[in-house]
């Protein structure tokens, strides 16, 4: 059996993206690595420092329409399309018969054997966000929040060779060329909203409810962290999975995530210590030099004037922005 894993980034995450994919051949034999770069390597770096991982820049493999794509989102926006593209590349040039994906900002801690299980009556593989209600909707986040940033979460995807994938990667595609921004004032989640829709089109799709599977910030209220003789737990049952560093700083090792108020780092031991494992390996994978690096698909950023701001925001889902000169 062929099995991948794949993610996509700019320069400035190789450092955390090598952390990333170290992290999972260390927990699971027999898969290659794939990174799709959106960026340019332009002589800034060799990629066979990434070895044996495989590195491909997104703007060489070929994908209809790149140019297009690269002047219409923000870097944070090309990132998230890119996912689609380099999973259609992976599949027509390496015939995997899994594919995984995972977001640069994750460690992982156990093998994913138990996923493999579950995609054998499955095609693609999602995980929901929560599975009970937060204990407040005062704090960030809120349930609301994650109504519309999407109820499954993006940085974890699993897909079997199959007609369903193809389909949903066509689908997911024809959106993904439009429709990838980030704007929830106009319901626009990027690349995660669409996730919403997936298990009511793609009937074998599974959603993976194991404790252990994308623990973070947002599901920390349902899972609770053990450490006994080295052996990490949740909820006291199964093991850790993959942690999902979502919104962690590597200048402010002490902030729990940008992205919420709920709770402090220091509350979780046990916590504390991967996050401190994980910055240390970033860290010596050189987030110094990587993280400096500007995305050679950066769109210049020009201010609009008078009513402009309130034109090209309309205009936004479509993908067009005047200029006010």
């Amino acid at each position: 059996m062929k099995k991948i894993l794949y993610t996509v980034c700019s320069a400035s995450h190789l450092a955390h993206c090598k952390t990333m994919a170290d992290s999972f051949v260390e927990c699971n034999e027999g898969y290659s690595i794939v990174i799709g770069l959106v960026d340019q390597i332009n002589n800034r770096f060799d990629k066979n420092e990434f070895l044996p991982h495989q590195l491909v820049e997104v703007d060489q493999i070929g994908i209809p329409g790149f140019e297009d794509l690269k002047f219409r989102y923000t870097v944070l926006e090309l990132n998230c399309a890119m996912k689609v593209f380099v999973a259609q590349y992976i599949f027509q040039h390496y015939n995997p018969d899994i594919l995984f994906y995972l977001d640069t900002d994750i460690l992982v801690q156990n093998s994913f054997s138990v996923l493999e299980d579950q995609l054998v009556a499955n095609d693609i593989l999602i995980t929901p966000h929560f599975e009970s209600p937060f204990p407040d909707n005062t704090n960030l986040p809120r349930e609301r929040d994650l109504l519309r940033s999407g109820v499954y979460n993006a940085g974890f995807m699993a897909f079997k060779r199959s007609e369903t994938v193809t389909r949903f990667l066509q689908w997911w595609e024809g959106h993904m060329r439009t429709e990838c921004y980030l704007n929830f004032a106009e319901g626009m989640g990027a690349d995660q909203i669409w996730l919403n829709l997936v298990p009511i089109l793609f009937t074998r799709t599974g959603i993976v409810t194991h404790p252990g599977a994308n623990l973070a910030y947002w599901n920390l209220h349902e899972r609770k962290l053990s450490d006994t003789a080295g052996v990490i737990s949740v909820n006291g049952t199964e093991p850790l999975l993959f942690l999902h560093l979502s919104g962690y700083r590597i200048d402010q090792p002490d902030v729990l995530s940008r992205h919420q108020t709920r709770y402090q780092l220091n509350q979780f031991p046990v916590l504390e210590t991967l996050f401190s494992k994980y910055r240390a390996a970033v860290i010596s994978n050189g987030y110094e030099k990587y993280s400096a690096m500007p995305c050679a698909f950066t769109k210049p950023v020009k201010k609009s004037t008078g009513i402009m701001p309130m034109v090209n925001k309309w205009l936004k889902p479509l993908g067009i922005k005047l200029s006010s000169v």
